[in-house]
């Protein structure tokens, strides 16, 4: 018998190395299309035989930049505009309080008891909304009831005054705030909704203040005045009178010439004052 010796030969699957290595048997045309793989190549090794024939590509494939990498420079340059932006920001700011034209310097705090202190409806108060950017006038009345010294006291002026008005007219306490003789303001219907005074102008741009007491022939305590130039200035913080708001009182022709003049006669002396207004 004749053996016929094989040779074995190395052939790629591919010309670039990325292939198995296969073995071919020379005998035989049949056989020299046959492959039968061999042991696969691991990544090292391709990397190895792919170095040694294209050294180029390889270092090329290892310098790719991450494309999720920020560079240093670009990071400097969108924290320094941040900065530039806060910066324009606050000093905006600081500029737009300057605009704000305060009455005076203010001294005395301003302190305020809201509504939920008073107010026992189960329902919260309903009525015509202000348009608050719209509020150019203070209108400062007298209530010419007895004053109130505590804020017990107070608040129970608050409840008889608005169960007086509901049985008189079928409506709420027609006070945007009171201020009593404890230097306290306190919370009527507040700069969000229209006063209740049908015979006094400018519903939808007026705050009306009552100070609590009778000053047709005595002055309110000095509480009294500290508080509402307070009551001022924060309505203005609060962005709910214009900084150009004019300072009125009322003449009521149904009632005596003397009507609140000791009130009106500081009042006339202050800045602002913007005179009376006939009803």
């Amino acid at each position: 018998s004749t053996a016929r010796s094989t040779a074995l030969v190395w052939n790629r699957k591919t010309a670039d190395g990325a292939g198995d290595w296969y073995d071919v048997e020379a005998a035989g045309e049949s056989a020299e299309n046959e492959r039968t793989p061999l042991l696969p190549l691991n990544g090292r090794a391709r990397n190895g035989q792919l170095s040694e024939r294209h050294p180029a590509a390889v270092i090329k494939q290892r310098r790719i930049p991450d494309p999720n990498k920020v560079h240093p420079v670009a990071l400097l340059l969108m924290l320094a505009l941040l900065a530039i932006l806060m910066l324009g920001i606050v000093i905006g700011a600081y500029l737009l309080v300057l605009q704000i034209d305060r009455p005076w310097p203010v001294s005395h705090p301003f302190f305020l008891v809201e509504r939920p202190a008073w107010w026992y409806h189960s329902k919260e108060l309903q009525t015509a909304a202000l348009d608050r950017a719209a509020v150019n006038e203070v209108i400062v009345l007298h209530t010419r009831t007895g004053n109130c010294f505590g804020e017990e006291e107070c608040l129970r002026f608050l409840q008889q005054t608005e169960d007086r008005t509901w049985a008189e007219r079928n409506d709420h306490i027609p006070y945007n705030f009171l201020i009593g003789g404890d230097g306290i303001t306190y919370e009527a219907r507040g700069w969000k909704y229209q006063h209740g005074f049908p015979e006094l102008p400018g519903k939808n741009c007026s705050l009306v203040v009552g100070m609590i007491g009778d000053f047709s022939q005595r002055h309110p305590t000095d509480q009294q005045y500290a508080e509402l130039k307070a009551f001022l200035t924060e309505s203005i913080r609060r962005f709910s009178l214009s900084p150009h708001y004019k300072l009125r009182g009322i003449v009521n022709g149904t009632q005596s010439t003397e009507d609140a003049i000791t009130l009106y006669h500081q009042l006339q002396r202050w800045p602002h004052w913007g005179g009376l207004v006939p009803v």
